[in-house]
């Protein structure tokens, strides 16, 4: 996609004036895209659609047209749609988006609700159903099929009392507790006081965090601290 090739005037909004919602389409297979936009067009409530083969598409037809709603191949290329909800959601935040896939995984399913998507549906949905689906995410609500509830129970039993974090972890409880002050920019003063240690226990307890996670800095801790917890909890949730 070539921003050059996009109309020069003002940015849309993302309903027209009689509250129709503009759907952005992001799946590699043209024909797919085809019968999806098709499928959308004898709605009503449907302004506008556009469609995008890859992230660098959705993500420059999405910054332009600020889509109400996004509906997105898992696989998209080139590295996947959760990466892509997580980029088109630092770039239309208000944008709700609708994941998609061939098969029912619920690993899959529950990664991009992870990564911001209100819901996900498969490719097997009836097409006379796929307008009603984007019209209700767009107007709040959340589109989660019946198959991924027992699925997604099982995670929500794996969150502690004391915060979202893995249960069976390669890091300690105190260490979780203290990739989340780092988060917050605390420092090696500011983590002692809160979880009433010394400095220098602190610093090796960051020690021994830096070598698990195999960073060299707070900063990249925070990162792979971040992934890690994702990792993990998919990994958990889907031995349900």
């Amino acid at each position: 996609m070539n921003r050059s090739l996009l109309p020069a005037s003002p940015a849309p909004q993302r309903t027209d004036a009689r509250g129709g919602v503009r759907v952005l389409i992001a799946d590699a297979d043209g024909l797919a895209r085809s019968m999806m936009r098709f499928a959308l067009s004898n709605s009503e409530r449907i302004a506008a659609v556009h469609g995008a083969g890859n992230a660098r598409e959705a993500l420059e037809l999405a910054s332009y047209f600020q889509p109400g709603v996004a509906i997105v191949d898992t696989v998209v290329p080139p590295r996947g749609g959760l990466e892509l909800v997580r980029a088109l959601l630092r770039a239309v935040p208000d944008t709700r988006v609708l994941t998609l896939s061939a098969v029912n995984d619920h690993r899959t399913a529950i990664g991009a609700l992870r990564a911001g998507a209100v819901g996900h549906i498969g490719r097997d949905v009836d097409p006379e159903r796929l307008a009603e689906l984007v019209i209700r995410a767009a107007d709040g609500e959340v589109m989660v099929a019946q198959w991924l509830m027992p699925a997604l129970l099982a995670a929500l039993r794996e969150v502690p009392d004391s915060g979202w974090r893995p249960l069976r972890s390669r890091l300690t409880n105190r260490e979780w507790e203290i990739i989340e002050m780092l988060t917050e920019g605390a420092t090696t003063e500011r983590i002692a006081e809160q979880l009433v240690l010394s400095p220098a226990t602190v610093y090796s307890h960051v020690k021994s965090l830096l070598r698990k996670l195999g960073v060299r800095s707070r900063r990249e801790a925070v990162i792979a601290g971040e992934r890690l917890r994702r990792e993990e909890a998919v990994s958990q949730s889907a031995t349900y």
